[in-house]
This record gives C-alpha cells, sequence and structure tokens, in this order.
C-alpha cells in the first residue's frame, strides 16, 4: 500500500509528485553558468509534448499486463500491453474523444475501472473495462456504471472483503453534498449507505465497504477527525485555525489509525498513530529538518509505515523498517545520476514492486524491483523525443522576501545563458498546492523548459499559501492575495533575479493557471510597471464572483476559502475582496494581455475571462482573448494546449523579444485561428 498526502485543491493545475533528496532552506544563489554563448538549437515546440508520451503505468494484480495513458486522437487514453513486452505492442483499450481522468485496477479480474468527464465540465462518472484475455490480443469491453451527467461521481475504494462493488462519493441526490454510495458491479444498483452530513472531505472505509473514518473541513476553516466506534460517529479530533489532518491508514481490528497533522502546536505535518479507543496520539515520525510537512508514507499491507518522506526543494525518504531500508539502498545503489525514485506499487504476494525515476531533464522510466532476487530491472522504458542534455537543469534556489520570509523556488535557465535575459514569472495555482523538482511533475515544467529553449530565464517560486512548508506558511497566505504577501513573493523573486544580474528588467513577463493566473492578472494591475506581458490562463479577474460561482458540492469545504480569501456576504470581506479584484483596476494595466479560458470550466467560468476582455477592449487596452468551447479549468486535449502554447510563444517574443520557432505545422496555426476571441463583440 501506498499513500500520497492529499492537497486541498479546489483552483488547482495538474500537479503530480515524486521521491528523493533535499533542497537548502537558506538563501542559496542561483548556479551560474559560463557567460553568454551560442544559443542552444529550436527545439520544435510539439516535441516537448510527445503524444508517445506515457505515464501513470500500472501493472495488473497478477503482473501479466502494463495500463498507462498515452494520447489517442489527442486525448488521453488507456493503452496496454503484455509486461515484459515491446512498447510496440501496446494498443488503446479505450479511443475517448474526452480525455480519460483516472484509471485502477481491479483487486480481483483483468478489469480497469477509469473516470471520465465531457469537454472538461468535471463531472466525471465511472466506467468498467473488461478484458478478454483468452485473445491472443486481449478485447476489451467498456461499460458505464454511472448515468447521471450532471453530478460527479469518485471512486473511494473496493473493498477487499467485497470486491463485487465499488464505494463511492458523490452528490447524486444532493447537490450540495456528497454522500457515499455502494455500487453492485454486476446489477449496476447504487445505494447511499451515508448521508455525509459532516461535511467529510476525506472518507476511509474498512473491509467490507463500511465509512469508518473521516475529516471534515468546517467552515470556521478548522477539521474534525470522526470514528464511527460501534455504529456511532465520535469527534477524536477537533484542529484549530488553519490546521490539517489527512487520514493515511487504518487497522479496524486493533482500533488504530495513521495520520499526518499539523496540531497541537506542531507546525509541520508529522507521521503520527493515533488510538481510536483513546484517542491518543503518539509521534512516529517528523522532518529531521524541520523544513517540510509529511509528503508521502509508505505502509505494508497490515497496514503498517515502511518509510516517510519529506518535500523541500528535493525530496528526502527516510526508512521506518529494517527489512525495507536495505531494500531502498539496493535500489538507490543502481541509479548513479541525479534522480528521483518513486515507488509507485508494492506486491506483497508476489514481491514484485514497481518503481519510477525521473529527474529535471527526463520525464522518467519504470522500474521493476524483485524482493527474492534484489534485481532492479527496466520495466519499461521509451526514448524521450528530445535529448535530456539539450534541456536546461532546473534549480532548486531560495531567496528573501521583503519580510525576511525564505521563499523556496525553481529557476530554469536558457542553457549557455546567465544575464539580462528576458524572464518569465510563472506562479503555480491552487493556491494550496506547490511546484516539483520533475520534469513530469507539472502541467507547467515542459512550457518552462519550451521558454528556457526559447531564450527566458523562468521563475517558479513556492509563494505564501503553499503546501508542503508548514502551517504558518501556508496560513501567512490568507487575505494576502492580490496586494499582500503573496504577489510580494512574486514581486520580490522578480526584483532578486534583476538583482543577480539575471533578469533584465526591460523585459519581464508573468503568466500562471488558475490561481497562477489571478496572479499574473494581480502583476498586471496592481504593480504595472514591473511587466511587459502577461498571460492569465483560466485565472479570475473577480474575487467576488469567483466565490459566487463555484459548483453547490464545493460549498461545504469553503471554509479555507472564507479565510484565505473572504466571504462575500460579509459586509467587510466584500470590501476587502473588492479592493483585491483586477477587473475593478482596469485602469492601471500598462502591458499587453493574453487571457486563456475554457468554456465549461466549473471553478473558475468564462466569465472571468469575458468581462475583462470588455473592459481593456472598451478603453483600447492590448487584449488577446484564447477560448476553447471543449475545455475546462485547463486545456487537456491535444490540438487545443499545442494551440494555446503557440500563441503564448508568439506573444511573448512579441513583447518581450524571445526566440520564436517558426516551422509551425499549418493545421495548429488553423486550429489556434478558431480559438481566437474577436473582443470587440463581447
Amino acid at each position: 500500500m501506498l499513500t500520497k498526502k492529499i492537497l486541498p485543491t479546489l483552483l488547482w493545475t495538474a500537479i503530480a509528485g515524486s521521491l528523493v533528496l533535499t533542497g537548502c532552506s537558506q538563501t542559496q544563489a542561483p548556479t551560474t553558468l559560463a557567460k553568454q554563448v551560442q544559443q542552444a538549437q529550436l527545439i520544435p515546440l510539439e516535441s516537448f509534448f510527445d503524444e508517445q508520451d506515457i505515464s501513470k503505468l500500472s501493472a495488473s494484480r497478477d503482473g501479466k499486463w502494463l495500463a498507462f495513458f498515452k494520447e489517442y486522437q489527442g486525448a488521453s487514453n488507456i493503452y496496454l500491453m503484455p509486461a515484459g513486452g515491446e512498447l510496440s505492442e501496446a494498443f488503446a483499450i479505450t479511443t475517448s474523444k474526452d480525455p480519460i481522468n483516472s484509471f485502477r485496477w481491479s483487486t480481483e479480474a483483468n478489469e480497469i475501472f477509469f473516470l471520465r468527464d465531457t469537454a472538461g465540465n468535471e463531472n466525471t462518472q465511472v466506467y468498467r473495462l473488461t478484458l478478454d484475455t483468452t485473445q491472443a490480443k486481449p478485447v476489451p469491453s467498456v461499460t458505464a456504471l454511472t448515468h447521471n451527467s450532471g453530478v460527479v461521481y469518485n471512486i473511494l475504494k473496493q473493498p477487499k472483503e467485497n470486491p463485487n462493488t465499488l464505494v463511492l462519493m458523490s452528490n447524486q441526490d444532493n447537490p450540495q453534498q456528497r454522500d457515499i454510495y455502494r455500487l453492485e458491479l454486476d446489477s449496476g444498483k447504487i445505494t447511499n449507505i451515508f448521508a455525509n452530513t459532516y461535511g467529510f472531505s476525506q472518507v476511509e472505509v474498512n473491509k467490507q465497504g463500511r465509512p469508518m473514518l473521516g475529516t471534515s473541513s468546517n467552515p470556521d476553516n478548522t477539521s474534525d477527525l470522526y470514528a464511527n466506534i460501534d455504529g456511532k460517529w465520535t469527534s477524536l479530533i477537533k484542529t484549530q485555525f488553519g490546521e490539517s489532518i489527512n487520514i493515511l491508514s487504518f487497522d479496524e481490528t486493533s482500533k488504530q489509525a495513521y495520520i499526518s497533522a499539523d496540531i497541537d502546536g506542531r507546525d509541520k505535518q508529522e507521521l503520527l498513530r493515533l488510538n481510536m479507543t483513546s484517542g491518543k496520539l503518539t509521534t512516529v515520525h517528523k522532518d529531521p529538518n524541520n523544513e517540510s510537512d509529511v509528503y508521502e508514507v509508505i505502509f505494508n499491507d497490515k497496514g503498517e509505515p515502511l518509510a516517510v518522506s519529506y518535500y523541500g526543494g528535493r525530496l528526502r525518504t527516510y526508512p521506518l523498517d529494517s527489512t525495507f531500508a536495505q531494500r531502498w539502498q539496493q535500489i538507490n545503489d543502481q541509479f548513479k545520476q541525479d534522480v528521483e525514485i518513486t515507488i509507485t506499487d508494492r506486491n506483497e504476494k508476489t514481491g514484485l514492486w514497481q518503481l519510477h525515476v525521473a529527474s529535471d531533464v527526463d520525464m522518467g522510466s519504470d522500474y521493476r524491483y524483485t524482493v527474492e532476487t534484489g534485481e532492479v530491472s527496466l520495466l519499461l522504458k521509451q526514448e524521450p523525443i528530445i535529448k535530456p542534455e539539450l534541456l536546461s537543469k532546473r534549480q532548486s534556489i531560495s531567496y528573501q522576501a521583503r519580510d525576511g520570509v525564505t521563499i523556496q523556488a525553481y529557476l530554469t535557465l536558457p542553457k549557455g545563458q546567465t544575464g539580462d535575459l528576458p524572464t518569465i514569472i510563472l506562479p503555480h495555482g491552487g493556491p494550496w498546492a506547490r511546484d516539483y523538482w520533475t520534469l513530469s511533475s507539472g502541467y507547467f515544467n515542459p512550457i518552462a523548459q519550451l521558454l528556457a529553449n526559447r531564450g527566458y530565464a523562468v521563475l517558479q517560486p513556492n509563494f505564501r499559501a503553499s503546501t508542503g512548508f508548514g502551517k504558518r506558511f501556508l496560513n501567512l497566505g490568507n487575505k494576502n492575495w492580490g496586494t499582500g504577501s503573496m504577489q510580494n513573493d512574486l514581486t520580490d523573486g522578480a526584483h532578486y533575479l534583476i538583482e543577480q544580474g539575471i533578469a533584465d528588467k526591460q523585459r519581464l513577463g508573468i503568466m500562471g493557471a488558475s490561481y497562477g493566473g489571478y496572479a499574473a492578472l494581480a502583476g498586471a494591475t496592481f504593480t504595472p510597471d514591473l511587466y511587459q506581458a502577461v498571460i492569465s490562463y483560466v485565472g479570475p479577474s473577480s474575487l467576488i464572483t469567483l466565490l459566487e460561482s463555484f459548483p453547490p458540492h464545493f460549498r461545504p469545504y469553503l471554509g479555507q476559502f472564507y479565510s484565505a480569501v473572504g466571504d462575500p456576504e460579509i459586509a467587510s470581506d466584500r470590501v476587502d475582496m473588492l479592493a483585491r479584484s483586477p477587473i475593478n483596476f482596469v485602469d492601471n494595466i500598462k502591458a499587453p494581455l493574453m487571457l486563456v479560458q475554457g468554456a465549461n470550466d466549473p471553478r473558475v467560468t468564462q466569465l472571468e475571462s469575458d468581462n475583462i476582455a470588455r473592459v481593456m477592449n472598451k478603453q483600447q487596452l492590448p487584449v488577446e482573448y484564447i477560448l476553447a468551447k471543449d475545455e475546462g479549468h485547463g486545456f487537456r486535449k491535444r490540438d487545443n494546449k499545442l494551440a494555446y502554447i503557440l500563441a503564448m510563444e508568439q506573444f511573448f517574443a512579441k513583447h518581450l523579444g524571445g526566440r520564436v520557432d517558426n516551422r509551425v505545422t499549418p493545421s495548429l496555426a488553423t486550429h489556434l485561428d478558431t480559438l481566437k476571441v474577436d473582443v470587440s463583440r463581447l
């Protein structure tokens, strides 16, 4: 069993994580390169987003088959191949025009359960994919298990002792409440087994599929940990304001659970053992460097922790079990290069572990570790379309904000260049998320490499409110959106690069998605003399309409938003939110602006981009608008994503002077034209 910390992210861009070392917690200057030399060769735009790239490789329970994501006609679909076979043997077992959101193997048969929404609306439905493996080439058969496209379904678990069912979480019966359901696989019958009046955001079920533990997200930005004890739900822990609890593992027989939490005076989340009968807490492990929250915990099949990891600038892993420590050392001894190693699966019955090994310049390869022999063998390797040596190193650095708070960040520089560079500040979404080191760990990491190839320095700061650095750092972002310390951290990062001689202050740009898109708009309106080009990708222009437009099933979980942003129903909060909303300060804008929006976005609705585009056009300010009618909160279809990146490349080249590759596929340029909005007609 491998349990990963759950991030409380309602606004987000796609993020992922990996495993291994550490970054500095003190101010650290970026590594300087040799003074400018000949510029690196231009790498084609499409190469940074190879349609042959695979991800989320997962083995069937019997280890005979491998499934993974790869694009099929421009959308992420599931492919299958025999374990030990060649990649050329892989074939698509789904052919959906809408990207598949996620999938998991059944614990029993050779079948897969997957989630898919429609055109990015986030109303995910559950599907069952059965494989007929009696044929030389397995024949897939897909059945929809849910049929209400107006609500959201998510899979919680396939119960070990009741494997012919799935436990789901959905707002099927109440748009504002995510209840727990049992889905019978044979009949398709869905039964409500728990009315979630407690507002649980996380629920753990037992081997029979009954809910046993839950954490609530309360309106006052506190949380409760509840346990189902003898049929009665009892609050075992109530947090203080801004604290968090994540359930990692529990054992019903021993009445013992493992959680990560920053409660009872702790700043960083620690690994804790909870006696569910007495409520007693025991610290199992905390970060020896006092740098980071618990990031990931690996458990054995008995629910006992084997290792715990922390992520600062890089990942560090600490074994808690001597046998695991020996095996972890065997694995690490196989890789001499600078990489991060993730254990993506451990099968104690077969003694086979699955590893993913990646770096800042390599999307990574998958390996198999055999416990019996200690052998590490290549499970599946794909030759990257771009050789890693052509990409730029991604440095973990830190700098001091104006009030002395240390900000960790990632800096990517053009190969062979170090000074007076056009520069892009690239804030992540969330904001309760963070950036990581590996190339595959974030939507914007390949884009950062593309920008570096075009001659830009790229800074990705983990500004205040980023997760992983403790509750104090996270809560320092409260009521600091737009005009406070969260935005200052970005501004101070830009000035730091200027002071270091890296950034040319006359050629600064900012781009981000979701919260990062809001930060880009805040940069344009509240620091109008700093940036010369701005791109807001699914970014809210008004904090009022943002909070008022969340889907009903988000409402019980908005306590953190009310604390961090404000409650528009409270008069004083509303005044403050108006003062932090870029839409009200369009007059300040000096830099050209590009807006990128999905028409079906349920989080940051089209209204957010329409409104600011309309006002800018009325005031004859330069604005470009890219709108995809078949996307939601971020572009997931290949043609839309590449068209946006092409527009980005051209926009920054025009206004900041970076390089541009004119070898554009005609069909891509044509598609981009179909996404451009005539703002004069809004």
